[in-house]
Formats: structure tokens, C-alpha cells, sequence
């Protein structure tokens, strides 16, 4: 009688993942005059029971042997649930489990390879790394010593919204099972020093992993960017550099090095590695992380063209790179604000609602004064991200640019109801009463702003030029005003046009008009053109002997109180 094939494997104790084994050769007939020799008592003994499962079994083996893709698979798995539930000897219920065990370790594998194997990952890899975790614990119930199931196990419950705890747990068992083998050790410890709970703990893993391969870059590398995170950036130099003399041209290691660099503004060092870095990038992902991390390093290092170069080849790469879009738009707005605008609507249009590129649009739009395109961009902003406070102050900005004065009003005070020390939206609202004439709320919100921030001179500034300049007497107070000019002046180190018309005003109020004709006389001169008209007739007012009064309305827009920018 032949033999199942279950059972001849099992005789021959050829498994499926035996090294340098074909599987042709795990099921090859013997030759002739050799059968008896091929078929030992052990296989006839199984086979003469009969197995109920023994049909089973043997689809399962023949499915494996055929196997190509996750879905192959299931045939196998199914099988060797259906053979173990109807009943098999003891020698094939053990080979069932651990075939059973091998083609789910196989899918999950397979399932893992669609998560780690694409960048970026695809957007269903949470569903996939639940099917995945689940294929792995099956097959870690059927052979709990499988040193990849553990591995991988852990590498998928360490991705975001994983169980940290379990991953650590896998990573303990295949440290032990790792034990004679120092490559799978130092892999296990490396692994494992991504969960511990204390620096110091990560870092003697990683030491010891290092200690068992010594040749192996990886884990100084990750020592590297352990001491990173340290603020050891001397001792993760070193590392990187141990790196690269073990391999030379890893592009990771040598943007690491050349980002340590950077932030010691060792410019000509830093480009230099980020250079080579980019030289062995491979054309992808990879060399557009790399092209852009140099392009912020030109960009900081002071050349602007270097970083819009490399910017660009980053999206000739990769044309609809977001992260590339939005930062080239940053670097060529002063410029180029039209080039930035129009990468900015191509971010907008492959990812509506964007936040960082409306509220650089934003920005730009406001700077050219187009103020409803500015707006609608802010107030898209606030729907999206209501807490996004910067929003709201940049939004109220705008409105008050726009003369619709009331409209923010309402923004500063929903702002101020949330946070009711904010200076920033004390004094923008300050400056919307004084824009509305209401120059007693002004004064409230700008002494609140003040103890805030007393050193401000935008506020110093603004509550001086209300109280020198205000129509009503029972508001004006020349003493203080002076006060506040001063310290304005003092923190701008007397170079501000708009503050050193206040100081004058200050001095006029008091009746010292000498002062007053000094100050502003020299705010005459540091003032720019469009500035000018205004000041020459406040000196004009002075040298009459007049002081200045302004009842500041929405129609006349205040010198003095500058718009908070956007």
C-alpha cells in the first residue's frame, strides 16, 4: 500500500520550510527497487490507522506544495482545521499543527509585506494589521517557538493604535528563543529596545546588540537616534559616524548626520553630508525626504535659490507631494508670491481643507490685500479647527484690515471667552474699539493687556496715543501718556516713526511743545513716505502751539494702532 503523502513527509522528516530541501524532492517517488527502504515502519503504522482526517491532511499538503499568494493559503489552513477536527494520529496531528502553524505564519507574512513593504502604507493597513496579528497568534498556538511569528507579531502591534504590551511580551519570548543565535539575538534586543520604559533600559539593549554584531550598522545607528532624542548630540555624531564607516552610503544615516550639522549651524559640514546624502538616496520616497530636509537646511543656512532648487526636483519626483507643495510656497512667498499661491491652490486641490496651506494662503492673500479671499480661507479654517486659537487672531486681523470692525469685535471676544488673559486679543480688540471710536473700552482692554505684557510695545504705544490724543478731557492724562511713550520708545530703541509721533503727542498734551517739535521732527525722518503727509501735520500742530486730538473711527484708520499681522 503507498503511503499518504502527509505521512511520507512526516517519514522522511522533510518539513516545509527544511533548508536546501526542494519541495519536489519532499515528494518525489522512490526509485525502482528502493520502495521499501523509502517507506519506514513508521509510516505504514500511521497509515494503517486509518486517520479520519488522514484525506484531509493530505489536501492540505498538496495545496501547500502549490501555494502562491495569501489566498492559497486559506485552502491549506482550512484543511488542516478540518483534518486536526476530524481526528488524526499522533505524529500527524503533531505535523498538522505545525503545518498549520507554517501557512498561517505564511499569510501573515504576506499581509505584513502590504504594510511595511509600501510607503506610505496603504489606507486600509489597520484592517489589514488586525487580519495579520490574528494569523500570528493562531499560529503561535500551534507552535509558540515560530521566532518570526514572535518578530513580527510585535513589529505590527508597535505601529499607532497597537497594544504596546503585548508587543513587549512577544519581543521577551523571541529574545529567549533568540538565545543561541547572536544575529537573531542582536535583532530581538534591537527590537525590543523600541518598548522598554526607560532610556537606560533601551540603551543597554542596544549596546548588547551591538556587543553580538558588531558588524552590523543598524543597531549604531539606532543608538544614534536613541542620543538624538537624549540631546546627546555629540554622542549620536559619533554613532552616526561609526555607521557609515560600517556602510558608507546609507542615505538615512548620512541626512541624520547632516541634520545634527544644521542645528549646530556647521552650514558648509551640513550640506556637504546632506549632499551625499542625496547623491545615494534612491529615486522615491526616499530621495524626496532627503531633497527636502537639504532644502530647509539651504533655506536656514541663507540660500534661498538652493532650497527652491531642491524643492523643485523634490516634486519633479513626486508631483503632488504635499509636504513639498507647502513648503516651497513658504520659501518663495517674499518673492515669488504668485509661484507660492499657485502651489498652494495645487495643495488645496489635491487635499481640501488643508490646514497649514490655507493659513499660508491666507497670509499671502492678505499681504496683496486681498482681504475676502484672506478671509474665507480663515473662517474655513475656524469651521475645521475650532480651537485653533492663531486662526482666530489672524481672522480678527483681517477683518479689522477690511473695516468690518464689528465682525472683529465678535471674533476677539469669542477668543477672549475661551482665554481671558490673552493679551494678544486684548490688545487686538483694544485696537477695534479705537477703530470704532470707542476709546474707553480701548483703554480697559489695553490696560488688562498690559499687565499681561508689560513690556509690549504695541500696547504701550496705542494706550499712550488714546490718552494724549482723545477729544474727551476726561480722558486724556499727558503724565502717563509720556510714561508709556517712553518705555514704547525705550524698547524700540527710538527707531520707530510711528512711537517717537506718539512721544511728541505725549509732550504736546503736557505743554512742553520744544519736546514735542523734537520728537516729532525725528519721527518725520525715520517715517516712510507713505507715513510722511501724516506726520508733517502733527509737527505742523505742534509748531502752532496745538496739541494733537483724534477721535479715531473706522473711516479713519489709525496710524498708531497697527494691525496685529496675520
Amino acid at each position: 500500500m503507498r503511503a499518504s503523502l502527509a505521512s511520507a513527509m512526516i517519514g522522511l522528516g522533510l518539513f516545509l520550510a527544511q533548508p536546501g530541501v526542494s519541495l519536489a524532492m519532499m515528494v518525489a517517488e522512490p526509485e525502482a527497487g528502493q520502495a521499501d527502504a523509502a517507506k519506514p515502519d513508521v509510516v505504514t503504522a500511521d497509515a494503517a490507522k486509518d486517520d479520519a482526517g488522514q484525506g484531509d491532511l493530505d489536501a492540505a499538503v498538496e495545496a501547500k506544495l502549490t501555494a502562491r499568494n495569501p489566498r492559497d493559503l486559506n485552502a491549506v489552513i482550512t484543511h488542516c482545521e478540518s483534518a486536526i477536527e476530524k481526528g488524526l494520529g499522533e505524529k500527524n496531528q503533531s505535523f498538522a499543527r505545525q503545518l498549520m502553524a507554517s501557512a498561517l505564519v505564511e499569510r501573515g507574512m504576506a499581509i505584513s509585506e502590504a504594510i511595511f513593504g509600501r510607503n506610505p502604507p496603504p489606507p486600509q493597513w489597520p484592517q489589514l494589521r488586525q487580519i495579520a496579528v490574528a494569523d500570528f497568534e493562531r499560529a503561535l498556538q500551534y507552535d509558540d517557538k515560530v521566532v518570526e511569528a514572535h518578530a513580527l507579531l510585535a513589529k505590527l502591534l508597535m505601529l499607532p493604535g497597537g497594544d504596546r504590551k503585548r508587543a513587549a511580551a512577544a519581543l521577551e519570548e523571541l529574545v529567549k528563543l533568540t538565545a543561541d543565535d547572536p544575529r537573531k539575538q542582536s535583532e530581538a534586543l534591537l527590537q525590543r529596545a523600541g518598548v522598554q520604559d526607560a532610556p537606560e533600559k533601551a540603551m543597554a539593549d542596544i549596546d548588547k546588540s551591538i556587543e553580538l554584531a558588531p558588524d552590523d550598522p543598524k543597531p549604531v545607528r539606532v543608538r544614534g537616534a536613541l542620543k538624538v532624542n537624549q540631546k546627546d548630540m555629540a554622542g549620536a555624531l559619533v554613532d552616526f559616524e561609526a555607521a557609515l564607516k560600517l556602510e558608507p552610503e546609507d542615505s538615512a544615516t548620512l541626512e541624520a548626520k547632516g541634520l545634527i550639522l544644521a542645528a549646530e549651524q556647521k552650514w558648509p559640514e551640513a550640506r556637504a553630508a546632506l549632499d551625499l546624502a542625496v547623491k545615494y538616496a534612491k529615486e522615491g520616497p526616499q530621495a524626496v525626504t532627503v531633497l527636502l530636509q537639504r532644502a530647509r537646511v539651504n533655506m536656514a543656512a541663507g540660500d534661498t535659490n538652493a532650497g527652491l532648487a531642491d524643492f523643485s526636483e523634490a516634486l519633479r519626483i513626486e508631483p503632488e507631494n504635499l509636504a513639498a507643495l507647502v513648503m516651497r510656497a513658504e520659501a518663495a512667498a517674499e518673492d515669488h508670491p504668485d509661484q507660492a499661491i499657485e502651489d498652494l491652490n495645487k495643495a488645496l486641490d489635491l487635499r481640501p481643507g488643508l490646514v497649514p496651506a490655507l493659513r499660508q494662503r491666507a497670509v499671502l492673500l492678505a499681504n496683496t490685500k486681498k482681504l475676502a479671499g484672506a478671509i474665507s480661507d480663515l473662517e474655513l479654517i475656524r469651521k475645521l479647527e475650532p480651537k485653533d486659537q492663531t486662526a482666530a487672531l489672524q481672522l480678527a486681523a483681517v477683518y479689522t484690515m477690511d473695516g468690518k470692525q464689528g465682525e472683529a469685535a465678535k471674533v476677539y471676544d469669542s477668543i477672549l471667552q475661551a482665554e481671558p488673559k490673552n493679551w494678544f486679543a486684548l490688545r487686538g480688540r483694544a485696537d477695534t474699539f479705537l477703530n470704532q471710536g470707542k476709546q474707553r473700552e480701548a483703554i480697559a482692554d489695553y490696560e488688562q493687556a498690559l499687565s499681561e505684557k508689560p513690556k509690549d510695545s504695541g500696547i504701550l504705544n496705542n494706550l499712550a496715543w488714546v490718552l494724549a490724543t482723545s477729544p474727551d478731557d476726561s480722558i486724556r492724562n499727558g503724565k502717563r501718556s509720556i510714561e508709556l511713550a517712553t518705555q514704547a520708545a525705550e524698547e524700540t530703541k527710538f527707531q520707530q516713526a510711528h512711537i517717537l509721533s506718539t512721544l511728541a503727542a505725549s509732550y504736546a498734551e503736557s505743554g512742553d511743545f520744544a519736546k514735542a517739535i523734537e520728537w516729532s521732527k525725528k519721527a518725520v525722518e525715520l517715517g516712510s513716505e507713505a507715513m510722511k503727509p501724516a506726520l508733517a501735520k502733527e509737527l505742523e500742530s505742534y509748531e502752532a502751539k496745538k496739541p494733537w486730538r483724534e477721535d479715531q473711527t473706522a473711516a479713519s484708520q489709525p496710524v498708531k494702532a497697527e494691525e496685529p499681522a496675520p
